[in-house]
């Protein structure tokens, strides 16, 4: 049977998959404001159990796999309504549906469908600074795109070096900024065959 690849890590490489692969494959990680503000979050967010309010049922931190696509993780929120699932993924910051959010998302949906046998075409994303839940449409082309990943992922773990650095706008609150160095040139003549050993 094939590993399961971490949901975590599928999104995390349709952020960057430099990033991706520095943490998955190198090990390397370091946490900044940004990760500590989302670890508390989410820490908040799993302590709390399991629940019911008017016409609806939730679990929290809902163990979540799927061997059909070779994929495991957790489910910040899964609610049930009239006998309809919806995961609810919680984020730091302000409502912005970011496409890493959604692959996540709907990773944690699809891995619902196969444990339930039911069909799970919507999730919502919170975005704790906004107090704002957005509605994320989990069929269609986010689904293939989210496929799609899954297999590149697979490819990116194989390799023994990091994809190139490429400096963006997102790199500015990375956690990896300083083991990418995405703003410094010929960094690819380091040796990460050296460095792993």
């Amino acid at each position: 049977m094939r590993e399961l690849i971490p949901i975590s890590l599928v999104s995390e490489y349709v952020f960057c998959a430099r990033s991706a692969w520095l943490a998955y494959v190198a090990g390397v990680f370091e946490p900044n404001e940004f990760t500590v503000e989302g670890e508390i979050l989410h820490r908040r967010v799993h302590s709390k159990g399991s629940g019911k309010r008017t016409g609806k049922r939730q679990w929290r931190k809902v163990p979540v796999y799927s061997r059909r696509l070779g994929v495991v993780g957790y489910a910040d929120l899964v609610e049930e309504i009239e006998g309809q699932f919806f995961p609810v993924e919680y984020k730091r910051g302000k409502a912005r549906l970011r496409l890493s959010d959604q692959v996540q998302l709907c990773l944690q949906g699809m891995c619902l469908e196969e444990m339930l046998h039911c069909p799970i075409e919507t999730g919502y994303i919170y975005y704790a600074s906004s107090r704002r839940r957005l509605e994320v449409d989990l069929t269609g082309p986010l689904r293939r795109l989210t496929r799609k990943a899954i297999h590149e992922v697979r490819e990116l773990v194989q390799q023994d070096k990091p994809p190139p650095a490429i400096l963006s706008p997102k790199c500015r609150g990375c956690a990896q900024r300083s083991a990418c160095m995405p703003d410094m040139p010929n960094v690819e003549r380091f040796s990460w065959e050296e460095w792993l050993a």
